[in-house]
């Protein structure tokens, strides 16, 4: 494209404006971003100039839109009748508050509403923030209009956030701020072109779905007794014991139930459910389902197979049944955000420990248990696992497609096959 000139005596106001470096009369070779632009000052002010963005590329031209635009404001007294702009407009900062408020499900229009989970409206504004002080390097990013984003803007922070992130996380990143744009364009009516809408993803290769043994996972269980607990801190040398009582009641617990860290520090014995046919199971609250959908009447059954039960029964299932005790460790004075730390940390220090060179940690527990679980109901697993959508039915009537795939895993399923023994 062609470099913009001006002569030596210009039209008062006009000027080669950049959009890349956002300033009049740059010295950079940004001549595709560059066009002509007209300051106008009104009258009786100090300070409040306006603005108009030209069309023409042809000095000549632009001279005369200029004229146009001046004789628009004169006639009706500096007020622009036809803005610079059709549309909403915000600065940067201002449209990550309104994107900020709409996650949060303030939108004036109901059909708008949008229920996200906490962490997931955290995560997109957070993104949206990182891309605001990558323009802000070069920028004034509170008098930057959003319609003003432009090619290299998103360059820059392209370029960044492929150094810090890895390729998953880094289309994450990527994505959050296409949808952040794309709200701006359909919801509030911001006109102006996509400036994430194309880019190169970054390849991500597909990481095995580990699971363990039987014989990986008894090494780490009994390595709770056997192994040195005292890790070597990073730093300073500090040293940390990784013991505790509880571990291996949680290891177990966690491979048993195939349930999220959560979930299984906070089941009850009166959490079990007998069926007219005696099949036992747990009915708790979904907890991840419910804070993203923002509900509290969302149900996940775990069935008692004959590996739990055994287990139950040695934590004293005949006498604490009936109780409101918790299952694992009810002498409990942590947080359960502690004690879900220590259990993953102490996981991964004793398989260490026991030199297991496989990539897994205490998620793959549940990986291991889904597995098995698949084995017995294959496409009908998520019923279990509520990775599948189904009506939340109240009181202790149970969607009879549901109860079917509790049974079937209560009667059927042994982690590690029917032959293991845990």
């Amino acid at each position: 494209m062609n470099k913009l000139k001006m002569p030596k005596n210009p039209y008062k106001g006009l000027k080669i404006y950049c959009n890349v470096c956002k300033k009049d009369s740059p010295k950079c070779s940004h001549y595709d971003m560059q066009i002509f632009r007209v300051r106008i000052h009104v009258p009786n002010t100090k300070y409040n100039v306006k603005v108009r963005v030209l069309k023409t590329r042809v000095y000549e031209d632009a001279v005369k839109e200029a004229i146009d635009f001046r004789k628009e404001l004169v006639s009706n007294n500096y007020e622009t009748i036809k803005p610079t702009i059709e549309g909403n407009d915000y600065s940067l900062p201002a449209a990550i508050l309104k994107y900020n408020q709409y996650l949060e499900g303030n939108h004036p229009l109901a059909q708008k509403k949008k229920i996200v989970s906490k962490d997931y409206q955290d995560e997109c504004v957070r993104y949206c923030t990182y891309f605001a002080e990558s323009v802000k390097k070069t920028t004034d990013i509170n008098r930057l209009r959003i319609v003003d984003i432009n090619k290299y803007d998103v360059s820059a922070f392209y370029s960044w956030a492929k150094n810090h992130y890895q390729s998953k996380t880094f289309n994450k990143c990527m994505m959050a701020l296409k949808a952040f744009f794309e709200y701006l364009i359909k919801d509030e009516e911001v006109i102006m072109k996509n400036p994430f809408d194309s880019y190169v993803a970054l390849h991500v290769t597909k990481g095995e779905n580990l699971t363990l043994t039987q014989n990986e996972f008894l090494s780490i269980y009994e390595s709770v007794d056997i192994a040195d607990p005292i890790k070597i801190l990073g730093g300073k040398g500090e040293k940390k014991n990784m013991y505790k009582d509880y571990l291996k009641d949680g290891f177990k617990m966690m491979l048993l139930t195939g349930g999220r860290r959560e979930e299984v520090l906070e089941l009850r014995w009166s959490d079990i459910f007998i069926t007219n046919e005696g099949v036992r199971f747990f009915r708790i609250h979904n907890r991840k389902v419910e804070r993203i959908h923002k509900q509290n009447d969302v149900i996940k059954y775990i069935p008692i197979n004959a590996d739990l039960q055994i287990f139950l029964e040695e934590k004293g299932y005949s006498e604490k049944q009936k109780t409101n005790d918790y299952i694992f460790y009810n002498e409990r004075t942590e947080k359960i955000k502690t004690l879900m730390d220590s259990l993953s940390k102490s996981f991964t220090h004793y398989k260490k420990a026991c030199n297991i060179e496989k990539n897994v940690s205490m998620k793959n527990l549940r990986k291991t248990y889904i597995t098995w679980v698949e084995t017995s109901l294959g496409k009908n697993t998520g019923k279990i696992t509520s990775h599948s959508e189904y009506q939340v039915l109240k009181d202790y009537y149970l969607d009879p497609t549901v109860i079917s795939a509790i049974e079937k895993v209560a009667l059927e399923t042994r982690v590690f096959g029917p032959n293991s023994a845990l």
